[in-house]
């Protein structure tokens, strides 16, 4: 499977990381960020920098949707895949979390389905804004604005809903569970708004490497400030606020060939949930 969509290339030419070696390699350090969250806390001996690793993964699945959005031949398609991807791990989390739940009580929260599908589509907004105002065109005006406000209109009533859960019915509750999966928020998808800003400026700054470096750059520092905050420690930026160690996936980015290589239609799209799922089964066997 292709979790995204590539460059429409045949063949590999060029020294460097096509999109498929960029996504394979997102795949494993993410692996490992997760044998550590789900197997470690005293169920296996795993050590702490699978999880560092595992920092350098999402900027490249960002990375890898912004380089391939840009070449997909049909972009409803694409976000219809991401879309439905995105509910049925939602629905699968939840299943896990209530009949299968974590021994050390880790929630499966993992959802860059989502993430990866208001990227795409806060893409398309912004696109179709701008040929709305050059055209002077209402309907794709106001197409491009309701791209934009229903994904925010679900996070005011998810925020709503946890400044008030006490008094909310489980209907209720059950209710805005449902918005929340069959709308994405950009506030409570994995990353939150952070991802969706970044998988954004990559594909905006695709073409120019000195300035998706510098805007790479930024954002990551943002986390290192944050994190030093709490004091220069190694417990504080390597154990307990770590995200700083994205950093370490600028160089894989700069070396991408802009070819997409190998193509595996499904694989990304069921090794995603399904890894994390057998790692939760796991680890209650091994408990």
């Amino acid at each position: 499977m292709n979790i995204i969509a590539s460059p429409d290339k045949k063949s590999v030419t060029g020294w460097g990381f096509t999109s498929y070696s960029l996504k394979v390699l997102a795949l494993l350090l993410m692996t490992l960020d997760h044998i550590y969250y789900y197997l470690g806390g005293g169920i296996l001996p795993v050590p702490h920098f699978f999880t560092l690793l595992g920092r350098i993964s999402a900027p490249l699945f960002l990375f890898a949707m912004a380089e391939g959005f840009s070449h997909t031949h049909d972009r409803k398609a694409y976000l219809k895949r991401m879309y439905i991807a995105s509910v049925l791990m939602s629905v699968g989390n939840d299943l896990i979390n209530s009949y299968l739940p974590h021994p050390n009580g880790a929630m499966v929260i993992n959802g860059m389905f989502a993430t990866l599908f208001l990227v795409g589509l806060y893409i398309w907004a912004v696109e179709l804004l701008v040929e709305s105002v050059k055209e002077k065109n209402r309907k794709k005006t106001g197409a491009a604005l309701a791209m934009f406000l229903i994904p925010v209109f679900s996070s005011i009533a998810v925020t709503l809903f946890l400044g008030n859960a006490a008094g909310v019915s489980f209907i209720g509750r059950m209710a805005v569970r449902v918005l929340s999966t069959l709308i994405p928020s950009p506030i409570f998808v994995e990353g939150s708004v952070f991802w969706v800003a970044l998988g954004i400026g990559f594909y905006f700054l695709r073409d120019k490497k000195i300035g998706l470096s510098v805007f790479y750059v930024l954002m990551s520092g943002f986390f290192f400030l944050s994190a030093a905050g709490g004091g220069m420690t190694y417990e504080n930026l390597f154990i307990l606020n770590d995200q700083w160690f994205m950093i370490l996936s600028l160089p894989f980015i700069l070396l991408y060939n802009g070819q997409r290589g190998r193509r595996m239609k499904y694989f990304f799209y069921v090794y995603y949930p399904l890894h994390v799922y057998v790692l939760v089964v796991l680890a209650r066997i091994l408990a």
